[in-house]
């Protein structure tokens, strides 16, 4: 017999919050603390709803994003029950909004100091159609807003063009960032575990070179994003590559030596698309807690998810202990405004900010308080909305040209992000053998290891095409795949 329960919510109207994200919430916060067991069933959306005094519409999409993060599962028609989540893994889940401190923040650095390679989509050789990973669409930047933002700065804050900013990120900017986090993937940080960095690379560099010390050995996935792979190679650690399937990393295949860093891309794997389910997810926090381990976690793309709500980022699930988050806005707003960010454990705030401070005097300043407006004023939330239909209307069309063209076409990480992947089927040429082909007719597709990928394994099966789509609309779209199937046949 099912066990049915009655949930206790409260709703604030009022919060910037919005109410279907409060519900998933709550409901999350009730199955963590062990309130709501294994097996359990949720009422049923439209009777919550009413208790609520919400539109059932709220409730389903709070349930959704449950169930696809793998808090409940559905049963036919009896419902959504609450999934089994082993005991030891809750220990691993901070709950409640607050960041987990791990101490003070230090006092002793006073006053702000004072003291990638080319990618082969870059640069003026582009192909006609090129589907580079990774690039926004330029006609997609919101410049009538960003003129506007920039002009009234311009008039009041001129003063700031002449001075220094705070190595770690201008204050106003590290704030903004915190609370789309909170809001957006659920990270509870406070500003000052934010550092601004230039760019996405740049974070994972100073997360890296803040590590060192703790690090005896690194973890890395494989394939793997290429920045990532640069980083690791350039040192004398010992680098252990662990697979990939379609959960994301092995978990099972990390090593257990003590003191490693591992290198990860939960929200949209880089480069295959795989999303890391919640299974895996609490397996990795176990590992990280079990071995005295640290990760980085690359949210590169996870703004943009097409199919189901977004999930929690890994860092929203640890909170604030072994995961240092780094996110870029390259792939949201634009990668000439070259900035990005790190959220750090407080326990490492002031040793970044000093590591910082070493690496620049900090980004420009109109950059990051023209951004700082630009997510404050709610523009960068319409922003994305708009950005998600243009970019899931040219996946679909991708996906379909792709299935319509090649019978049976396998296509995967096409859930979310900016690119997926082509696995080419037996008796088709190589990767590198159709993206030489197709550069030649003025297209470009891209092998794993062209594709800002890398391999660990040189013996790796050459199957797999990348393709960007954000940057090409829907007529370049079936105009590509329809040479592409000329080049083919």
């Amino acid at each position: 017999m099912e066990r049915r329960v009655e949930l206790t919510l409260t709703l604030d109207p009022k919060s910037s919050k919005p109410l279907q994200a409060q519900v998933f919430d709550q409901i999350r916060e009730i199955i963590l603390d062990g309130q709501l067991k294994a097996g359990m069933a949720l009422p049923p959306s439209r009777l919550l709803a009413e208790r609520l005094r919400v539109s059932r519409n709220t409730v389903i999409i709070a349930y959704e994003r449950l169930a696809a993060e793998g808090y409940v599962k559905a049963r036919g028609t009896a419902g959504l029950f609450v999934g089994p989540i082993p005991p030891d893994s809750l220990l691993l889940i901070q709950r409640g909004s607050q960041p987990l401190t791990n101490g003070p923040v230090s006092e002793e650095l006073g006053e702000p100091l004072l003291c990638f390679a080319g990618s082969p989509g870059g640069g003026g050789d582009r192909p006609e159609l090129d589907f580079w990973v990774g690039r926004s669409d330029p006609g997609a930047f919101p410049i009538r807003i960003w003129r506007r933002i920039v002009s009234r700065l311009l008039s009041q804050e001129t003063a700031y063009l002449t001075d220094y900013c705070d190595p770690a990120g201008l204050p106003e900017l590290r704030t903004a960032i915190s609370t789309h986090l909170r809001r957006a993937r659920a990270v509870a940080v406070t500003e000052d575990q934010v550092i601004v960095t230039t760019g996405g690379q740049d974070a994972l560099n100073l997360v890296f070179n803040l590590l060192k010390s703790h690090t005896r050995q690194l973890c890395i996935e494989n394939p793997c994003y290429l920045g990532a792979s640069l980083i690791f190679r350039s040192t004398e650690l010992t680098i252990h590559p662990v697979p990939v399937d379609g959960e994301g990393l092995r978990t099972d295949l990390l090593p257990k030596d003590r003191g490693s860093l591992l290198y990860v891309t939960p929200s949209h794997q880089f480069p295959t698309g795989a999303t890391m389910s919640l299974s895996r997810r609490l397996a990795l926090l176990r590992w990280a807690e079990e071995t005295d381990s640290y990760i980085v976690e690359d949210d590169y793309d996870s703004d943009f998810r097409y199919d189901g709500p977004p999930l929690t980022a890994l860092a929203g699930l640890d909170g604030g202990r072994r995961v240092f988050y780094v996110g870029t806005f390259s792939k949201s707003v634009g990668a000439g405004l070259r900035i990005g960010f790190a959220t750090v454990p407080r326990m490492f705030w002031g040793e970044a900010r000093m590591l910082k401070a070493r690496m620049s005097n900090g980004q420009a300043w109109l950059e990051q308080a023209a951004l700082a407006a630009f997510i404050d004023e709610g523009h960068f939330d319409r922003h994305l909305r708009r950005l998600r239909q243009v970019y899931k209307a040219r996946r679909d069309c991708l996906v379909t040209a792709l299935r319509r063209t090649f019978a049976g076409a396998v296509v995967i990480g096409g859930d979310s992000g900016l690119h997926l992947v082509w696995r080419l089927p037996p008796g088709f040429p190589p990767a590198r053998q159709i993206q030489v082909m197709a550069r030649e007719r003025g297209i470009g597709v891209y092998a794993l290891s062209s594709g800002a990928a890398y391999d660990f394994h040189s013996n790796a099966v050459d199957n797999m095409l990348v393709f960007g789509y954000s940057s090409l609309n829907e007529i370049q779209i079936k105009k590509a795949i329809a040479e592409i199937q000329e080049i083919i046949q």
